[in-house]
Protein backbone atom coordinates (compact mmCIF):
# COMPACT_ATOMS: atom_id res chain seq x y z
CA UNK A 1 0.00 0.00 0.00
CA UNK A 2 1.45 3.35 -1.06
CA UNK A 3 1.44 6.70 0.71
CA UNK A 4 -1.60 9.00 0.58
CA UNK A 5 -1.14 11.48 -2.28
CA UNK A 6 -3.13 14.27 -3.91
CA UNK A 7 -4.15 13.55 -7.50
CA UNK A 8 -6.22 15.44 -10.06
CA UNK A 9 -9.48 14.00 -11.30
CA UNK A 10 -9.32 12.69 -14.87
CA UNK A 11 -12.59 14.42 -15.81
CA UNK A 12 -12.32 17.64 -13.76
CA UNK A 13 -8.69 18.80 -13.68
CA UNK A 14 -9.39 21.44 -11.02
CA UNK A 15 -10.69 18.84 -8.60
CA UNK A 16 -8.12 17.32 -6.23
CA UNK A 17 -8.64 13.86 -4.70
CA UNK A 18 -6.70 12.08 -1.99
CA UNK A 19 -5.59 8.68 -3.28
CA UNK A 20 -3.29 5.82 -2.35
CA UNK A 21 -1.81 3.23 -4.68
CA UNK A 22 -1.93 -0.49 -4.11
CA UNK A 23 0.67 -2.70 -5.77
CA UNK A 24 0.35 -6.45 -6.31
CA UNK A 25 2.99 -9.04 -7.11
CA UNK A 26 0.62 -10.91 -9.43
CA UNK A 27 -1.68 -9.19 -11.95
CA UNK A 28 -4.50 -11.68 -11.32
CA UNK A 29 -4.80 -10.42 -7.70
CA UNK A 30 -5.97 -7.00 -8.92
CA UNK A 31 -9.71 -7.65 -9.59
CA UNK A 32 -10.22 -9.32 -6.22
CA UNK A 33 -8.46 -6.51 -4.34
CA UNK A 34 -10.39 -3.90 -6.31
CA UNK A 35 -13.71 -5.58 -5.47
CA UNK A 36 -12.75 -5.85 -1.80
CA UNK A 37 -11.88 -2.14 -1.54
CA UNK A 38 -15.03 -1.08 -3.41
CA UNK A 39 -17.61 -3.31 -1.71
CA UNK A 40 -16.15 -3.62 1.79
CA UNK A 41 -14.63 -0.15 2.28
CA UNK A 42 -16.46 2.12 -0.20
CA UNK A 43 -13.29 3.15 -2.09
CA UNK A 44 -13.54 4.00 -5.76
CA UNK A 45 -10.86 2.14 -7.69
CA UNK A 46 -9.12 2.42 -11.06
CA UNK A 47 -7.30 -0.73 -12.15
CA UNK A 48 -4.18 -0.75 -14.28
CA UNK A 49 -2.70 -4.06 -15.41
CA UNK A 50 0.27 -2.80 -17.39
CA UNK A 51 3.27 -4.89 -18.59
CA UNK A 52 6.25 -4.48 -16.28
CA UNK A 53 8.70 -3.04 -18.81
CA UNK A 54 6.11 -0.46 -19.85
CA UNK A 55 5.51 0.58 -16.21
CA UNK A 56 9.26 0.88 -15.68
CA UNK A 57 9.66 3.08 -18.79
CA UNK A 58 6.73 5.29 -17.72
CA UNK A 59 8.08 5.73 -14.19
CA UNK A 60 11.62 6.50 -15.35
CA UNK A 61 10.35 9.01 -17.93
CA UNK A 62 7.88 10.72 -15.56
CA UNK A 63 10.50 11.04 -12.82
CA UNK A 64 12.87 12.76 -15.25
CA UNK A 65 15.49 10.02 -14.88
CA UNK A 66 15.42 8.72 -18.43
CA UNK A 67 13.90 9.51 -21.81
CA UNK A 68 14.56 7.24 -24.76
CA UNK A 69 17.05 8.65 -27.33
CA UNK A 70 17.20 12.03 -25.55
CA UNK A 71 20.61 13.68 -26.01
CA UNK A 72 19.70 16.95 -24.24
CA UNK A 73 20.72 18.91 -27.33
CA UNK A 74 24.10 17.19 -27.79
CA UNK A 75 25.21 15.35 -30.92
CA UNK A 76 25.27 11.61 -30.36
CA UNK A 77 26.15 8.67 -32.57
CA UNK A 78 24.29 5.36 -32.81
CA UNK A 79 26.10 2.29 -34.14
CA UNK A 80 23.77 0.16 -36.27
CA UNK A 81 24.43 -3.47 -37.21
CA UNK A 82 22.41 -5.07 -40.03
CA UNK A 83 22.57 -8.85 -40.33
CA UNK A 84 21.01 -11.88 -41.99
CA UNK A 85 21.52 -15.62 -41.55
CA UNK A 86 21.16 -18.62 -43.85
CA UNK A 87 20.35 -22.13 -42.64
CA UNK A 88 20.73 -24.92 -45.20
CA UNK A 89 18.95 -27.45 -42.96
CA UNK A 90 15.91 -25.33 -42.09
CA UNK A 91 12.46 -26.91 -42.09
CA UNK A 92 9.36 -25.84 -40.18
CA UNK A 93 9.30 -27.26 -36.65
CA UNK A 94 12.81 -28.69 -36.81
CA UNK A 95 15.11 -27.98 -33.86
CA UNK A 96 18.90 -27.74 -33.57
CA UNK A 97 19.34 -26.03 -36.93
CA UNK A 98 22.96 -25.02 -37.66
CA UNK A 99 23.67 -21.38 -38.52
CA UNK A 100 25.62 -21.83 -41.75
CA UNK A 101 26.11 -18.24 -42.95
CA UNK A 102 25.96 -14.91 -41.10
CA UNK A 103 26.20 -11.84 -43.30
CA UNK A 104 26.47 -8.42 -41.71
CA UNK A 105 27.26 -4.76 -42.34
CA UNK A 106 27.16 -1.62 -40.22
CA UNK A 107 26.77 2.15 -40.35
CA UNK A 108 26.42 5.09 -37.94
CA UNK A 109 23.60 7.56 -37.42
CA UNK A 110 24.40 10.95 -35.85
CA UNK A 111 21.52 12.86 -34.28
CA UNK A 112 20.59 15.38 -31.61
CA UNK A 113 17.39 15.66 -29.61
CA UNK A 114 15.82 17.37 -26.66
CA UNK A 115 12.78 16.45 -24.58
CA UNK A 116 11.10 19.02 -22.34
CA UNK A 117 8.45 17.02 -20.54
CA UNK A 118 7.14 19.91 -18.44
CA UNK A 119 6.23 21.94 -21.54
CA UNK A 120 5.76 18.85 -23.74
CA UNK A 121 8.17 20.16 -26.34
CA UNK A 122 10.24 17.66 -28.30
CA UNK A 123 12.83 18.15 -31.05
CA UNK A 124 14.71 15.45 -32.97
CA UNK A 125 17.15 15.97 -35.85
CA UNK A 126 19.15 13.37 -37.74
CA UNK A 127 22.43 15.14 -38.51
CA UNK A 128 24.13 12.42 -40.55
CA UNK A 129 22.88 9.13 -42.02
CA UNK A 130 24.28 7.27 -45.04
CA UNK A 131 22.30 7.70 -48.23
CA UNK A 132 24.04 5.01 -50.27
CA UNK A 133 23.79 1.36 -49.25
CA UNK A 134 25.43 -0.01 -52.41
CA UNK A 135 29.02 0.80 -51.39
CA UNK A 136 28.81 -0.56 -47.85
CA UNK A 137 31.11 -3.46 -47.03
CA UNK A 138 29.38 -6.81 -46.41
CA UNK A 139 31.22 -9.26 -44.16
CA UNK A 140 30.28 -12.92 -44.02
CA UNK A 141 30.93 -15.76 -41.59
CA UNK A 142 30.62 -19.13 -43.35
CA UNK A 143 30.59 -22.42 -41.42
CA UNK A 144 31.51 -25.76 -43.01
CA UNK A 145 31.27 -27.74 -39.74
CA UNK A 146 30.20 -27.40 -36.09
CA UNK A 147 33.63 -26.17 -34.92
CA UNK A 148 33.60 -23.34 -37.46
CA UNK A 149 29.97 -22.57 -36.55
CA UNK A 150 30.83 -22.23 -32.86
CA UNK A 151 33.79 -19.97 -33.68
CA UNK A 152 31.65 -17.83 -35.99
CA UNK A 153 28.83 -17.50 -33.46
CA UNK A 154 31.39 -16.56 -30.80
CA UNK A 155 32.86 -13.83 -33.02
CA UNK A 156 29.42 -12.59 -34.08
CA UNK A 157 28.14 -12.32 -30.49
CA UNK A 158 31.18 -10.30 -29.44
CA UNK A 159 30.46 -8.03 -32.40
CA UNK A 160 26.75 -7.62 -31.58
CA UNK A 161 27.37 -6.45 -28.02
CA UNK A 162 29.31 -3.44 -29.36
CA UNK A 163 26.35 -1.99 -31.28
CA UNK A 164 23.38 0.13 -30.20
CA UNK A 165 20.81 -1.13 -32.73
CA UNK A 166 20.58 -4.60 -34.29
CA UNK A 167 18.56 -4.51 -37.51
CA UNK A 168 17.30 -6.84 -40.21
CA UNK A 169 14.11 -8.02 -41.90
CA UNK A 170 12.06 -10.42 -39.76
CA UNK A 171 15.00 -10.91 -37.39
CA UNK A 172 12.77 -10.89 -34.29
CA UNK A 173 10.66 -13.74 -35.64
CA UNK A 174 13.40 -15.74 -37.39
CA UNK A 175 17.12 -14.84 -37.31
CA UNK A 176 17.22 -13.89 -33.60
CA UNK A 177 15.16 -16.98 -32.74
CA UNK A 178 17.43 -19.34 -34.70
CA UNK A 179 20.60 -17.96 -33.08
CA UNK A 180 19.02 -18.00 -29.61
CA UNK A 181 17.86 -21.61 -29.98
CA UNK A 182 21.15 -22.74 -31.46
CA UNK A 183 23.16 -21.18 -28.60
CA UNK A 184 21.01 -22.99 -26.05
CA UNK A 185 21.53 -26.27 -27.88
CA UNK A 186 25.31 -25.78 -28.17
CA UNK A 187 25.63 -24.96 -24.47
CA UNK A 188 23.67 -28.09 -23.61
CA UNK A 189 25.43 -30.49 -26.00
CA UNK A 190 28.98 -29.10 -26.36
CA UNK A 191 29.77 -28.30 -22.72
CA UNK A 192 33.02 -30.27 -22.72
CA UNK A 193 34.22 -28.85 -26.04
CA UNK A 194 33.65 -25.17 -25.29
CA UNK A 195 36.39 -23.00 -23.83
CA UNK A 196 35.67 -21.05 -20.65
CA UNK A 197 35.58 -17.82 -22.68
CA UNK A 198 33.11 -19.20 -25.23
CA UNK A 199 30.82 -20.50 -22.47
CA UNK A 200 30.92 -17.12 -20.74
CA UNK A 201 30.11 -15.17 -23.93
CA UNK A 202 27.30 -17.54 -24.93
CA UNK A 203 25.72 -17.57 -21.47
CA UNK A 204 26.07 -13.81 -21.03
CA UNK A 205 24.48 -13.17 -24.41
CA UNK A 206 21.50 -15.40 -23.61
CA UNK A 207 20.95 -13.82 -20.18
CA UNK A 208 21.87 -10.18 -20.87
CA UNK A 209 21.59 -9.42 -24.60
CA UNK A 210 18.55 -11.49 -25.61
CA UNK A 211 15.00 -12.06 -24.38
CA UNK A 212 12.31 -14.45 -25.56
CA UNK A 213 9.17 -12.55 -26.47
CA UNK A 214 5.79 -12.96 -28.14
CA UNK A 215 4.55 -11.15 -31.21
CA UNK A 216 0.87 -10.55 -31.92
CA UNK A 217 -0.72 -9.30 -35.13
CA UNK A 218 -4.52 -9.22 -35.32
CA UNK A 219 -4.59 -11.75 -32.50
CA UNK A 220 -2.22 -14.19 -34.23
CA UNK A 221 0.57 -15.19 -31.86
CA UNK A 222 4.14 -16.04 -32.88
CA UNK A 223 7.37 -16.62 -30.97
CA UNK A 224 9.98 -13.88 -31.02
CA UNK A 225 13.41 -13.07 -29.57
CA UNK A 226 14.66 -9.54 -28.91
CA UNK A 227 18.38 -8.70 -29.10
CA UNK A 228 19.62 -5.80 -27.00
CA UNK A 229 20.36 -2.88 -26.62
CA UNK A 230 17.50 -2.92 -29.17
CA UNK A 231 16.27 -4.78 -32.23
CA UNK A 232 14.95 -2.82 -35.20
CA UNK A 233 12.94 -5.35 -37.18
CA UNK A 234 12.23 -3.75 -40.54
CA UNK A 235 9.43 -6.27 -41.20
CA UNK A 236 7.45 -4.70 -38.34
CA UNK A 237 8.64 -1.25 -39.40
CA UNK A 238 7.36 -1.69 -42.95
CA UNK A 239 4.08 -3.09 -41.64
CA UNK A 240 3.69 0.04 -39.50
CA UNK A 241 4.79 2.76 -41.92
CA UNK A 242 3.69 1.13 -45.20
CA UNK A 243 0.62 -0.73 -43.97
CA UNK A 244 -1.07 -0.41 -47.38
CA UNK A 245 1.30 -2.90 -49.04
CA UNK A 246 -0.03 -6.33 -49.89
CA UNK A 247 3.24 -8.12 -49.15
CA UNK A 248 5.78 -7.27 -46.42
CA UNK A 249 8.48 -9.73 -47.50
CA UNK A 250 11.95 -8.38 -48.22
CA UNK A 251 11.73 -9.36 -51.91
CA UNK A 252 8.64 -7.13 -52.33
CA UNK A 253 9.52 -4.30 -49.94
CA UNK A 254 13.06 -3.61 -51.23
CA UNK A 255 12.03 -2.75 -54.84
CA UNK A 256 9.10 -0.69 -53.52
CA UNK A 257 11.58 1.43 -51.54
CA UNK A 258 13.92 1.74 -54.50
CA UNK A 259 16.46 -0.78 -53.19
CA UNK A 260 17.31 -2.74 -56.33
CA UNK A 261 20.22 -5.21 -56.32
CA UNK A 262 21.60 -6.02 -59.77
CA UNK A 263 21.31 -9.67 -60.88
CA UNK A 264 19.37 -10.53 -57.73
CA UNK A 265 19.47 -14.24 -56.86
CA UNK A 266 16.30 -15.82 -55.47
CA UNK A 267 16.54 -19.17 -53.64
CA UNK A 268 13.97 -21.30 -51.84
CA UNK A 269 14.90 -22.95 -48.49
CA UNK A 270 15.39 -26.31 -50.25
CA UNK A 271 17.89 -24.74 -52.67
CA UNK A 272 20.17 -23.48 -49.90
CA UNK A 273 23.68 -24.95 -49.89
CA UNK A 274 27.00 -23.81 -48.51
CA UNK A 275 28.20 -22.75 -51.93
CA UNK A 276 29.07 -19.59 -53.88
CA UNK A 277 25.47 -19.08 -55.02
CA UNK A 278 24.02 -19.14 -51.48
CA UNK A 279 26.88 -16.98 -50.18
CA UNK A 280 26.12 -14.39 -52.89
CA UNK A 281 22.39 -14.69 -52.11
CA UNK A 282 23.15 -13.91 -48.45
CA UNK A 283 25.27 -10.91 -49.45
CA UNK A 284 22.41 -9.55 -51.57
CA UNK A 285 19.98 -10.13 -48.69
CA UNK A 286 22.17 -7.97 -46.44
CA UNK A 287 22.38 -5.27 -49.14
CA UNK A 288 18.59 -5.13 -49.43
CA UNK A 289 18.23 -5.06 -45.66
CA UNK A 290 20.73 -2.19 -45.46
CA UNK A 291 18.64 -0.15 -47.89
CA UNK A 292 15.37 -0.95 -46.10
CA UNK A 293 16.93 -0.22 -42.69
CA UNK A 294 18.17 3.20 -43.85
CA UNK A 295 14.59 4.03 -44.84
CA UNK A 296 12.84 2.68 -41.75
CA UNK A 297 15.33 3.95 -39.13
CA UNK A 298 14.78 7.58 -40.18
CA UNK A 299 11.08 7.16 -39.43
CA UNK A 300 11.33 4.89 -36.39
CA UNK A 301 13.94 6.89 -34.43
CA UNK A 302 11.97 10.18 -34.21
CA UNK A 303 8.73 8.32 -33.40
CA UNK A 304 10.42 6.20 -30.74
CA UNK A 305 11.87 9.37 -29.19
CA UNK A 306 8.57 11.29 -29.24
CA UNK A 307 6.54 8.46 -27.72
CA UNK A 308 9.33 7.16 -25.42
CA UNK A 309 8.63 3.65 -26.72
CA UNK A 310 11.44 1.26 -27.66
CA UNK A 311 11.26 -0.40 -31.07
CA UNK A 312 10.02 -3.74 -29.68
CA UNK A 313 6.93 -1.97 -28.26
CA UNK A 314 6.52 0.73 -30.90
CA UNK A 315 6.73 -1.14 -34.21
CA UNK A 316 4.35 -3.94 -33.23
CA UNK A 317 1.70 -1.64 -31.72
CA UNK A 318 -1.06 0.45 -33.23
CA UNK A 319 -1.92 4.11 -32.72
CA UNK A 320 -4.10 3.34 -29.67
CA UNK A 321 -1.18 1.73 -27.81
CA UNK A 322 1.02 4.73 -28.59
CA UNK A 323 -1.55 7.17 -27.23
CA UNK A 324 -2.10 4.95 -24.17
CA UNK A 325 1.63 4.95 -23.41
CA UNK A 326 1.99 8.73 -23.76
CA UNK A 327 -1.17 9.23 -21.67
CA UNK A 328 0.32 7.11 -18.89
CA UNK A 329 3.43 9.32 -18.85
CA UNK A 330 1.33 12.49 -18.82
CA UNK A 331 -0.88 11.15 -16.04
CA UNK A 332 2.13 10.24 -13.92
CA UNK A 333 3.82 13.63 -14.45
CA UNK A 334 0.66 15.63 -13.75
CA UNK A 335 -0.56 13.29 -10.98
CA UNK A 336 -3.82 12.76 -12.78
CA UNK A 337 -6.09 9.78 -12.27
CA UNK A 338 -6.57 7.84 -15.47
CA UNK A 339 -9.60 5.74 -16.35
CA UNK A 340 -8.79 2.03 -16.80
CA UNK A 341 -7.33 1.35 -20.23
CA UNK A 342 -9.58 -0.74 -22.47
CA UNK A 343 -7.99 -3.45 -24.56
CA UNK A 344 -9.82 -5.09 -27.45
Amino acid sequence: IGEIEEYRSFWDFDKKIKVFKIYTKKSYFVPEISDHLFFNHGFYTAEHDIPYHQRALVDLAADGKYWLFNTNGEKKKLKVLVYDIETTEFSEGKENIPIDIIGHANFDVTFESNANLAEEKFSFDIIDCPSNWENMEIRQLVSQNSDEEIDNLFNFLKLVSGFDIISGHNIVGFDNCQIHNRLNWILKNFQDQLSTEKKRVFQEFLSKYSRTDKSFHFGVHSEAVQFYPCSLDTFHGVRKFYFFLNDYSLKSVAPFLGVVVKDRIVLTPTQMKIDDTTIKYNKQDVQEQLGVTLNIIQQALPLSFTTCMPFDMLLSSGAVSMWDHMSLIRASVQKKIMPPICRV
